[in-house]
C-alpha cells in the first residue's frame, strides 16, 4: 500500500543517517597526540583543539653556583608549557592556527611587566598542490635541528646551549615549507622563513616601532634517504641572518646545560653596535631500528658597525651529538621526510617504552671584542626516558658541565663554574 512504501522510504532514509552519523568523517573524534577534531563529510572542513603540559623539577647536585650562590636556587618546579591549540580549516588549503602558552611568566611584547600569556603561534595558511603551504603571522621558523623539532618530540628536556644562543623561534612574517608537496615519500625538504620584529611579536603596534627594529630570513633545507621503512639517514642543514638597522644589541645568553629553573643566564649579555647577527650549520641524524642519534654544529658572527671601535666583529660556535636507544618495548624515533625532522614516538606496548640517552654539548662566546662577558660551557648529559604510552613520557636528565666565563664570574679566563644538575618532566599531549 502507499503508507508501507512511505514508511520503507522513511526507514531507508533514517539508516542512511545513521549510517552517516557512524562515518568517522562526520563526527568528533579523538586521534592519539592529534587531539580532539571534527570534520566535515567531504574533509574539507575541520576543527581540531589539542595542547601540552610539561611539569619540571630540577635541582643542582653540586658544584659552586654562580654570584656565591646569592640568586640561584638549587631546587625548582615549574610548568615549562602550558598549551593549548586551535586549528581550523576552512575549505580549499586554507587553514588558521592559535597556540597561547599559559607557562610562560612574562609575556613578550607585553605591557603587563609580569606575568602574561604568550602567543606562539597565531597564523593565517594557505596549502598550495605541488609548491607547498604559505604561512602569514607568528609562526616558528625556519631553523636548525632542535629548533625545527617540536617540544613534543625533542629526546631531552631542553635544547642545547648554542640552540638558546642563536634561534629565531616563533617570529611575525611570511613563512614557506613543502610540507609534503612533492610526495609525502619525496625525500626534499624546505623551510623558509621572512620575519619582522621580535620573538613572540605577534602584536606590532606601530606606535611601539616594531617593525623597524629587525627583519630576519631563515632557510632550512634537508635530505633523508630512506633505507628501510625504521632505517632512515637525514642530511640538512640551516643558515640565518638577523640585521639591526639601528645599530642596536643583540641579546647572547644561555642558561647552563638547559636548566630552564635557573634564574640567571650563564650567558647572559648582548653584542653591542650591531648590524647583523647570523648562524647555522651542518645537520645529521640517522634511525635503525631501536637507535637513533644526531649531530649538529653552528657558527655564530656578529657583524658591528664601522664606526663601533673598538669592538670588531664577534664570533661564536656550539654543538651538540646525542643517542637514543630504546630497551623496551619495541619503539623507535622516526625521521619525517615532509617535516625534514623527527616526530612523536608511538609506543603501543602494553607495559610502555623505556629508553636510554646521552648528549655531549658545547657552546663558545667567548669574544675579546665583545661587550659582554662570554662563556665557553661543555656539557654531557645523560638520562632515560619512559613512554608510557603514545601521548604521555617521563624524561630524566643528569647532567655535568664545565664553564668558562660568563655572567657574574670575576675573572672569564681561570674562574670555573661546575655545576652538576638533575631533571625530570612529566609531558602530556592531547
Amino acid at each position: 500500500t502507499g503508507h508501507e512504501a512511505q514508511l520503507d522510504a522513511l526507514q531507508n532514509e533514517i539508516l542512511k543517517i545513521k549510517q552517516e552519523m557512524s562515518s568517522d568523517k562526520s563526527k568528533a573524534y579523538f586521534a592519539k597526540g592529534k587531539g580532539m577534531s571534527i570534520k566535515s563529510a567531504d574533509g574539507k572542513y575541520s576543527f581540531q583543539i589539542k595542547g601540552r603540559a610539561m611539569y619540571d623539577v630540577s635541582t643542582v647536585a653540586s658544584g659552586n653556583i654562580i654570584n656565591g650562590g646569592s640568586d640561584q636556587e638549587t631546587f625548582g618546579t615549574e610548568f615549562r608549557r602550558l598549551r593549548f591549540s586551535l586549528r581550523a580549516k576552512v575549505g580549499d588549503g586554507w587553514e588558521f592556527r592559535f597556540q597561547p602558552d599559559f607557562a610562560e611568566t612574562v609575556s613578550d611584547n607585553s605591557n603587563t611587566s609580569g606575568k602574561g600569556v604568550d602567543v606562539k603561534d597565531a597564523l593565517i595558511s594557505k596549502k598550495l598542490k605541488g609548491i607547498g603551504k604559505l604561512s602569514f603571522g607568528n609562526v616558528k621558523s625556519a631553523g636548525g635541528m632542535w629548533e625545527n623539532t617540536s617540544s613534543n618530540s625533542i629526546l631531552f628536556m631542553e635544547r642545547p646551549m648554542y640552540n638558546e644562543t642563536a634561534n629565531l623561534a616563533h617570529r611575525s612574517g611570511i613563512h614557506y615549507d613543502t610540507a609534503g608537496a612533492f610526495g609525502k615519500k619525496n625525500p626534499f625538504h624546505l623551510k623558509a622563513t621572512l620575519a619582522v620584529g621580535p620573538e613572540g611579536g605577534w602584536r606590532q603596534e606601530q606606535e611601539n616601532s616594531i617593525t623597524g627594529e629587525q627583519v630576519a630570513l631563515a632557510v632550512a633545507a634537508h635530505y633523508t634517504h630512506a633505507m628501510g621503512k625504521k632505517h632512515k639517514l637525514l642530511l640538512g642543514g640551516s643558515y640565518t641572518r638577523e640585521t639591526h638597522p639601528d645599530d642596536g644589541s643583540r641579546k647572547v645568553e644561555a642558561r647552563a646545560q638547559g636548566v630552564h629553573t635557573f634564574g640567571d643566564k650563564i650567558n647572559g649579555g648582548a653584542v653591542d653596535f650591531i648590524e647583523s647577527y647570523s648562524y647555522g650549520g651542518p645537520q645529521i641524524a640517522y634511525t635503525n631500528g631501536p637507535l637513533f642519534a644526531a649531530a649538529e654544529y653552528y657558527w655564530i658572527t656578529g657583524e658591528r658597525d664601522a664606526g663601533a671601535s673598538p669592538h670588531d666583529d664577534f664570533e661564536g660556535k656550539g654543538g651538540a651529538a646525542f643517542v637514543h636507544y630504546f630497551l623496551t618495548g619495541g619503539a623507535s624515533v622516526n625521521i619525517k621526510e615532509a617535516k625534514g625532522g623527527i616526530g612523536g614516538v608511538k609506543c603501543k606496548a602494553a607495559m610502555g617504552c623505556t629508553a636510554v640517552k646521552a648528549m655531549f654539548e658545547h657552546v663558545d662566546t667567548r669574544d675579546s671584542e665583545m661587550a659582554t662577558d662570554g662563556t665557553h660551557g661543555k656539557a654531557v648529559h645523560i638520562g632515560v626516558n619512559h613512554y608510557f604510552n603514545s601521548n604521555v613520557r617521563l624524561m630524566v636528565d643528569a647532567a655535568r658541565g664545565i664553564y668558562l666565563g660568563g655572567t657574574d664570574v670575576v675573572s672569564r679566563v681561570t674562574q670555573r663554574y661546575t655545576p652538576t644538575t638533575v631533571q625530570a618532566r612529566l609531558h602530556l599531549k592531547f
